[in-house]
């Protein structure tokens, strides 16, 4: 239950808190050879005049515990206005305090044993029997560490002693005060009764009837609690009639355990384990709780395993009310030179769902007889793998998700750390580098979660090679090769649609940049060669075509600087004028296959490449120049970029004759291409802008806008909104995001993402928290359509959820899913560190 407290104690010596008791006393008799000598017949007192309290080399001084329970915690607590004002900035806004930071003579990390013990006290007697008393303000120092108390007291033959009257413990970290604590010096047993204790460090506190240790080392608390809330805020506690923590063991066992808000218990077990250390430990993890009118009630448990230092397992059993039961796990396993996650999940027999339609649409089919039997449930699975390794100059990847379904995500989603794709990618590769040698072996899959009738091609396998090397001077020379064997089911396709087979392309290139301060200008020639091996081709087509092409290009731009001053902030601006010259063959391509070609999305950055087209199927002939202007605002000192604007076009000389379809269209045959524009702009006090056009001056019409505002301040002031209308995709729609503080504790947060052409919500939540540094809870409602493609809005069917979400503040929370629904719903929104801050 105190696994913060157990964790500095480790660190500072075995339950070095309450053996500092110890330290009351002489770490061994007196010899009686020794003393007996000079013992008057009667007992004597032996006064010594404390030294001053501002005496150099001593702790800062702790002020006099208030009255009433929780007095230590309030003693140490700062209201947040006397806090510094460096400590109060970085608090979170909803925090009210915080505890004050302790002044120690020595490095926090020093250990106490190593440093002599000092003791104060008014007044100190040694008696006849050898009965050592020291009484009024005692104070031993040992390092870092302090004990307090009013009197202090060992008897000499049974080495057994005791302080009372306010005794305090203090050190790096902690702070505990008891009425009473007794130690027997012969086996190191103590115990400290009626104890208050603040764990400065996480910011706990709590009290406890007794606080000890036995002779064999075992830690020992009784009707304790402790709390994450500041001093008078009891929102949450955690209590135990007994916590009990073995010398050397990772575990403690605490019975009777309670979780009470405020006054009231909600959760209670008879007996539980919870780890002592800071190492990772095997045990349950807050369950996860989210309801939907699909689903119904959504529970997970976690179950922690941590098998070794390197690897560990995370399993998961889940219960859907309206689907059934199934378990989910992840495996992790981290080496030198590798990372890996493996990860499964399982629901046996989903009530809603037959494997191809939702139980509702079955039975609506089958009252218009269009369906016949019983509905059979299905069984839901997946099974993932991501890993990431590298050795010497070589590096792996691996990167593959199967699901039983296309619709097993927008059904179940997962816990696990996967996440939705409208196609599933099962990919390997290994990868050499070396100098100017980059060699690669890799295989593609895919699992589409779309309508889509026809599979995309898989690459079993692909093997590419690039080599770049200087020649002469400035002069480069690159070649790149590349082999690969395409496939995929093609039992209802026809035509060249049907084709597979083998792709070799080689292109070996020359090229001459130079530079300046002042501008560049890169020459560049180069020749592509492209055979093909085809399977499964009509007779009237080349099954063993090739291609050659050569292309030629030249880069130019200039660089004008300006200084000024705005809003008296110095600044920078320049004038950047590019001109990209690309001549490049036409060959007629329209026997070829389309293995992996499709036409870029025209922007700004198109103006500069060398193919209007990806892959290489499809290599577009060119006799173009471009056109672009780019103008920063730059902050002189900090190199801070507050605005970059940029504007080109394409003025084509020829007509395009390479194209997807193999005819050519109205825009193949324009002078010039549409205008391209960018913007960003970063300003000061946390706004950003950004934006594209495409405008097309043959039609006078926008082809694309998109347009985004943000204010972020941190993560609890967050406004977007956003804009995007592409015409070639029928896409237009709004976007309207935020996270907003109402008051110190409570925060509003909401989407409103809206497509124009259905009328419909694609997603809308809304939602309200309150948050201290005790607790916080979220409420939030949701309604979305969930569509893989982002297409046919008009006919899916909403789905709508309720989600709760409750964490306590250093120790644990559930409802965890929301956390992912706010991080991919308000763009700048990051998921909540540990401690809620």
């Amino acid at each position: 239950m105190m696994p913060a407290m157990r964790r500095r104690w480790n660190r500072q010596g075995p339950y070095g808190l309450i053996v500092g008791l110890c330290l009351l006393w002489p770490a061994a008799p007196l010899p009686a050879a020794t003393v007996e000598p000079v013992i008057p017949p009667e007992p004597v007192a032996v006064e010594r005049q404390r030294p001053p309290s501002d005496r150099a080399g001593t702790p800062e001084p702790a002020p006099t515990p208030s009255s009433g329970g929780g007095g230590l915690a309030r003693s140490l607590w700062v209201p947040r206005s006397a806090l510094p004002v460096a400590r109060a900035a970085e608090m979170p806004e909803f925090c009210a305090g915080g505890y004050r930071a302790l002044r120690f003579p020595h490095p926090v990390a020093s250990d106490p044993d190593d440093f002599p013990i000092l003791t104060t006290s008014n007044r100190a007697s040694y008696e006849v029997d050898g009965d050592i008393e020291l009484v009024g303000k005692v104070r031993i120092d040992q390092g870092n560490r302090t004990v307090e108390a009013a009197k202090a007291r060992l008897h000499h033959r049974t080495r057994l002693g005791e302080a009372e009257g306010g005794v305090r413990l203090q050190e790096p970290g902690v702070v505990m005060q008891g009425e009473r604590a007794e130690v027997d010096l012969n086996s190191g047993a103590a115990t400290l009764q009626a104890v208050e204790f603040v764990l400065l460090d996480a910011e706990l506190r709590g009290e406890a009837r007794t606080v000890g240790h036995d002779d064999v080392g075992t830690l020992i608390m009784t009707d304790g609690a402790f709390t994450r809330c500041e001093p008078g805020n009891d929102s949450w506690r955690i209590g135990a009639s007994a916590v009990r923590v073995e010398e050397g063991e990772v575990f403690g066992r605490a019975r009777n355990a309670v979780l009470r808000l405020g006054p009231v218990p909600v959760f209670y077990t008879p007996y539980i384990r919870f780890p002592v250390t800071d190492d990772r430990q095997s045990g349950w993890l807050f369950p996860n709780l989210a309801y939907s009118s699909e689903d119904g009630a959504d529970v997970s448990l976690p179950y922690y395993l941590n098998l070794a230092p390197n690897y560990d397992a995370t399993l998961i059993p889940r219960y859907v009310s309206d689907r059934g039961e199934g378990i989910e796990g992840e495996f992790r396993h981290l080496s030198g030179w590798q990372e890996t996650t493996l990860a499964g999940a399982f629901l046996y027999r989903d009530d809603r769902y037959n494997g191809e339609v939702e139980r509702d649409d079955f039975e609506a089919l089958a009252a218009q007889g269009l369906v016949s039997g019983e509905f059979d449930p299905a069984d839901r699975w997946l099974y993932a793998m991501d890993h990431s390794g590298g050795f010497g100059n070589f590096t792996t990847r691996v990167d593959y998700t199967a699901v039983s379904d296309r619709d097993y995500f927008r059904d179940l989603g997962s816990d696990l750390g996967v996440s939705s794709r409208i196609e599933l990618e099962r990919r390997g590769e290994l990868q050499y580098a070396a100098g100017g040698l980059l060699m690669r072996v890799w295989a593609q899959r895919f699992q589409r979660l779309d309508e889509g009738q026809i599979d995309p091609y898989q690459r079993l396998p692909e093997v590419d090679l690039s080599y770049n090397r200087q020649l002469w001077g400035p002069l480069e020379w690159s070649l790149g090769a590349s082999y690969v064997s395409f496939t995929r089911d093609n039992d209802a396709l026809s035509g060249i649609n049907a084709a597979v087979g083998d792709r070799a392309h080689l292109e070996p290139r020359l090229r001459l940049p130079l530079s300046a301060p002042w501008g560049f200008l890169t020459l560049t020639g180069g020749f592509r060669y492209t055979s093909y091996d085809l399977r499964d081709v009509p007779d009237t087509v080349d099954a063993e075509p090739d291609r050659s092409i050569g292309l030629g290009s030249v880069g130019a731009g200039l660089f004008f600087e300006r200084d000024l001053t705005l809003f008296g902030t110095s600044l920078v601006q320049t004038l950047e004028p590019q001109l990209y010259y690309l001549y490049q063959e036409y060959v007629d391509q329209r026997e070829l296959p389309q293995f992996d070609a499709s036409l870029l999305t025209f922007g700004y950055s198109q103006l500069f490449r060398d193919n209007r087209f990806s892959g290489v199927d499809r290599i577009g002939d060119a006799n173009q120049l471009s056109v672009g202007l780019t103008t920063r605002f730059v902050n002189q000192r900090s190199g801070r970029e507050y605005l970059r604007a940029s504007l080109g076009e394409i003025v084509y000389f020829e007509d395009r004759r390479v194209t997807l379809s193999g005819v050519a269209g109205n825009d193949e045959r324009q002078s010039t291409s549409a205008l391209a524009g960018e913007l960003a702009a970063s300003v000061a006090g946390g706004w950003s802008l950004n934006g594209t056009v495409i405008w097309d001056p043959h039609d006078d019409e926008v082809d694309e806008i998109g347009a985004g505002i943000q204010y972020r301040r941190d993560n609890r002031h967050i406004v977007n909104l956003g804009y995007r209308k592409r015409l070639e995709n029928d896409i237009d729609q709004t976007d309207l995001s935020l996270y907003w503080p109402i008051s110190r504790h409570f925060a509003v947060m909401g989407r409103w993402n809206y497509d124009v052409v259905s009328g419909r919500t694609i997603e809308g939540f809304g939602g309200i928290e309150y948050n201290d540094c005790c607790w916080r809870i979220r409420v939030m409602a949701r309604r979305f359509l969930d569509s893989p493609t982002g297409r046919n809005l008009d006919t899916v069917e909403a789905d709508e959820g309720v989600f709760l979400q409750i964490v306590f503040k250093g120790l644990a929370g559930f409802g965890s899913k929301m956390e992912s629904v706010l991080e991919r719903g308000i763009r700048g929104y990051r998921m909540e560190t540990e401690n809620g801050y």
